[in-house]
């Protein structure tokens, strides 16, 4: 193939809300990279005036398109800021994640060794000796199946998009789900990432590409909210009884690794959550109490 066909330029995709701080922290270390990327598009969900003092800080050292929206959706933000770009990749970090070592060249040289891949997959950092991480060409996995986008282990703030490959549907999240004014906050990326994979699109794990994003799960409540969108999940796509049990049962050879009172409670809700039983009960109780005002 030749060089000219090859992605060089990436841009990134951020929906915020709520947060200056980590949107600081994030665009810190992008600026602290390397290589930085040739397009920064915010989309803030926020009041006007809120990431003022943010936006002026970096707009003289990024480039930054920042658009502001009544919507309160990650996944239509997402959309909507990858229309305003025209690189050859295209990113979606979180706002409060963050870029370590020489991560945007590290995603370029992952499309320029495979020319073909459509989405690849990077890694959250876990340990802070992978700071500096490792060969980005170790460990190197093309999904070969639904139970591979599942191992992968994907988030947002990961994923890596040849923006010509974006095409293949008809909308890159679904904006019904994820973050925001939903009922489903979580899984939108994989939703995204199956739908994809279903057009025979080139999906790869990449290991060697690290973003440090701490986990939102930080109360049961969310623990069970992140498990309805797992069920949801696997109810849109019509994964099967297979993938069904396998998620459900899942949280349960994570607490035997990890005992723990905490982890068993963190497991129940995630649990309930996967089982689809809040998702249906409030219908059945709801015919319910119509059945009895007859």
């Amino acid at each position: 193939m030749e060089i000219n066909n090859r992605p060089e330029t990436l841009g990134l995709v951020i929906p915020t809300y709520g947060r200056t701080s980590e949107l600081n922290q994030l665009l810190e270390s992008i600026w602290n990279q390397p290589n930085i990327p040739e397009k920064i598009v915010v989309i803030d969900q926020n009041k006007y005036g809120f990431l003022d003092q943010v936006i002026i800080r970096w707009s003289n050292k990024l480039l930054i398109e920042h658009r502001r929206v009544t919507f309160k959706s990650a996944s239509k933000a997402r959309n909507l800021g990858a229309k305003l770009l025209q690189t050859d990749i295209i990113a979606f970090p979180d706002d409060d994640c963050i870029f370590v070592n020489d991560t945007v060249g590290k995603i370029k040289d992952a499309f320029h060794i495979n020319p073909l891949a459509d989405i690849i997959i990077g890694q959250k950092r876990r340990l802070p000796s992978s700071r500096h991480g490792g060969d980005n060409k170790a460990h190197v996995k093309t999904i070969k199946n639904i139970l591979d986008v599942f191992n992968s282990k994907a988030e947002t703030s990961n994923i890596f998009c040849k923006r010509s490959s974006l095409s293949r549907i008809s909308m890159i999240f679904d904006e019904t789900i994820g973050p925001g004014d939903h009922t489903i906050i979580s899984n939108e990326e994989t939703d995204f990432l199956i739908r994809m994979f279903r057009t025979n699109a080139i999906l790869i794990t990449y290991p060697g590409i690290l973003i440090d994003h701490h986990s939102s799960q930080v109360s049961y409540l969310r623990s069970l909210k992140y498990g309805e969108g797992r069920f949801e999940l696997i109810r849109r796509q019509q994964l099967g009884i297979f993938y069904y049990l396998l998620n459900l049962l899942q949280p349960l050879f994570r607490l035997a690794r990890k005992p723990s009172l905490q982890g068993l409670i963190y497991c129940i809700a995630t649990m309930i959550g996967r089982s689809g039983i809040t998702r249906v009960i409030p219908p059945i109780m709801t015919d319910h109490q119509k059945s009895r005002q007859k």
